[in-house]
């Protein structure tokens, strides 16, 4: 047989246009991700930067707090409840625990104020307290509210709180699953759990006694007889 003869073709080449427009598109296509990655960096450091200058805030106006005398009297958490309807179980037996705080009975629902001016310092859920906020007050204090039913809905971590501020509303969350519904409330300070039934006051004794103190008349001042003041 006669061989056949293969002619070598020399490849086809891109004319130079063409060949630009493709090395510009797979560079463009390998840029992409670095740039979205650059995106995400840059966005995730400004939120970054906003958290630690949140926290920063935060721990000076703590330092602030510290340097203060701690309240000797604070403020019933739920507004129509009387220190007398507490029953006292502080240190009441909790299985292999001690109960580190006072049980305040009251419906579902009942808004549950903060019982002295302070900063919000953690809102968040565990196994014995379920739904949580802790405030920091004078003196370095925390004061812990437990087994919240929800979040009042402005509050946040940092937030300045008066006693007129609401936290939350009174639950069954985390171990109180079953019981009828309260507010756990604890006190604690550098040295461990304290009793806060001691230093409660009620709220109502207090308004009406202001209610009542603006319900008395202004005094009336004597008017001097002109008759007498010429014989003076």
């Amino acid at each position: 047989m006669t061989p056949v003869n293969q002619t070598s073709r020399a490849p086809q080449r891109l004319p130079v246009s063409s060949h630009r427009r493709f090395v510009f598109k797979k560079s463009l296509v390998a840029l992409v991700p670095i740039v979205l990655a650059g995106l995400v960096l840059s966005i995730a450091s400004v939120l970054l930067a906003g958290r630690v200058a949140e926290k920063f805030v935060l721990y000076v106006r703590m330092a602030q707090l510290y340097t203060r005398e701690p309240d000797r009297q604070i403020s019933m958490p739920l507004a129509h409840v009387s220190r007398k309807q507490i029953a006292n179980t502080w240190h009441a037996p909790r299985g292999n625990r001690r109960h580190e705080g006072q049980d305040i009975f009251a419906p579902r629902g009942t808004p549950v104020l903060s019982a002295t001016e302070g900063y919000i310092l953690r809102i968040g859920e565990n196994n014995l307290g379920g739904q949580t906020v802790s405030v920091i007050g004078a003196g370095g204090r925390t004061y812990y509210y437990a087994h919240l039913d929800s979040y009042a809905p402005h509050i946040a971590v940092g937030n300045h709180v008066t006693r007129e501020t609401v936290l939350g509303y009174v639950g069954t969350t985390g171990n109180a699953a079953g019981t009828p519904p309260h507010l756990h409330f604890g006190v604690y300070t550098s040295g461990g759990a304290m009793n806060p039934l001691p230093l409660l006051a009620d709220r109502f004794h207090s308004e009406k006694k202001k209610n009542d103190n603006n319900a008395k008349p202004p005094s009336k001042k004597k008017k001097r007889n002109p008759a007498r003041a010429s014989l003076a």
